[in-house]
């Protein structure tokens, strides 16, 4: 027969367990609506680095170890669970004995007489630091995924662009500046002429009101030339770093249109029928436009890619539904479709129709991710051989109207 583990053995394992335990519960006791007592359980220890005794010597040490950002939500949540009112279990960050921040997760239950009198309440302090550091990494690939979908985006399109844009703009610049260097190499030999002749017919008009127009008409082509370069240059801020802020007003009619722009070249390529329509007066949304841009440059992307002759149509659509105060945009096109097998794994990461051609199979996983994170949904509903119709569902901005 087995011996009976002496009492000291027994309590040493009860503290080896203690150091790896990442909760512990702690009661207030009510009197007349005041707090006359706290007791924090021996697993305080491990979450906190203070002990039982720590707390019972220093009254406000639970306050003065929370961040310093933190405490007003603590202290509103010690104030409502002191009136008896249900709190909702707040996350927030403390400061640990050996000066490291944690976060944890306080949860509260009231307990009160036959009269409804509060006695007590009892907390339940968890340690989230590692679940929080997961989120924290969870995010940033996030981020990572959202920046390396935007540059496989910019490879396809921005590219294009550029070189369809450029070129002409550039030669028609050139041009321009030589015809300003001969303007005003020959504007003297004109003047004297004008001077010694008289008034003379220039393009049907007189040379003395053809002089001004035709300095002022060099000038705006160079200014024209000059703003096309900029614009083909703010497609490159597309592919920034993106900060995601989720808290900008934003106006969805402009998103859209900016998305249209960069997406042009393939729209132009791929269909002779693009239409966008939009409802006047709508609210905007609240968010990430860079992300939401993201999302409508994907969708037209992937409906041009789609078509199988530029007669068919890719359709986007703008409006508002009040009775749900949702905005809603729709992508739909005319194209090929994707078969019901396909279909229930879209939104999967790295499944892709078309690996063959490219695709990494993360722009609707992606796009899906980013609607959710405002608060929205993504709906695709398509048919082999009959289109496809994508539906974005955003909650309303009413503050910021487009």
């Amino acid at each position: 027969m087995k011996k009976i583990k002496r009492k000291d053995e027994s309590e040493e394992r009860y503290g080896r367990l203690i150091k790896f335990l990442t909760d512990y519960i702690y009661t207030v006791r009510i009197e007349n609506g005041k707090a006359v007592e706290t007791y924090h359980g021996p697993g305080c220890y491990a979450v906190t680095g203070y002990t039982s005794e720590d707390y019972e010597a220093d009254s406000e040490l639970w306050y003065r170890m929370v961040y310093e950002e933190d405490k007003p939500a603590v202290l509103e949540q010690a104030h409502r669970a002191l009136a008896g009112i249900n709190v909702k279990p707040l996350e927030h960050r403390i400061i640990h004995r050996n000066g490291s921040i944690r976060w944890v997760k306080n949860s509260i239950v009231h307990s009160k007489d036959e009269k409804g009198n509060l006695l007590y309440y009892d907390g339940l302090i968890s340690d989230i630091t590692e679940l929080k550091e997961a989120e924290e990494q969870n995010a940033l690939k996030q981020k990572q995924l959202i920046q390396a979908d935007k540059m496989v985006a910019l490879g396809t399109m921005v590219s294009g662009i550029a070189h369809e844009i450029n070129n002409p703009n550039n030669f028609i610049l050139l041009n321009a500046q030589f015809l300003q260097q001969v303007s005003r190499d020959i504007q003297p030999i004109l003047s004297e002429y004008f001077n010694t002749h008289g008034d003379f017919a220039v393009s049907g008009m007189p040379y003395s009101n053809a002089r001004d127009k035709i300095t002022q008409s060099l000038n705006s082509i160079v200014d024209g030339t000059l703003r096309i370069q900029k614009i083909t240059r703010s497609l490159t801020n597309f592919a920034r770093a993106d900060s995601g802020e989720m808290n900008y007003d934003i106006k969805v009619k402009s998103v859209i249109e900016n998305a249209v722009l960069i997406a042009g070249n393939i729209i132009k390529n791929s269909t002779n029928h693009f239409s966008f329509t939009y409802q006047k007066d709508i609210p905007g949304v609240k968010g990430n436009p860079q992300q939401l841009e993201q999302v409508l440059i994907n969708l037209i992307n992937n409906a041009c890619q789609s078509l199988t002759d530029k007669d068919q149509k890719v359709c986007v659509n703008l409006y508002y539904k009040p009775e749900t105060e949702k905005i809603i945009i729709e992508v739909k096109d005319e194209g090929s479709g994707i078969d019901e097998e396909n279909l229930k794994y879209i939104f999967d990461p790295f499944f892709t129709t078309k690996r063959n051609s490219g695709g990494t199979g993360l722009g609707l996983y992606i796009s899906y991710n980013i609607i959710k994170s405002h608060g929205g949904d993504l709906i695709l509903k398509s048919e082999k051989g009959k289109g496809t119709l994508c539906t974005i569902i955003l909650p309303a901005n009413k503050n910021n109207e487009v």
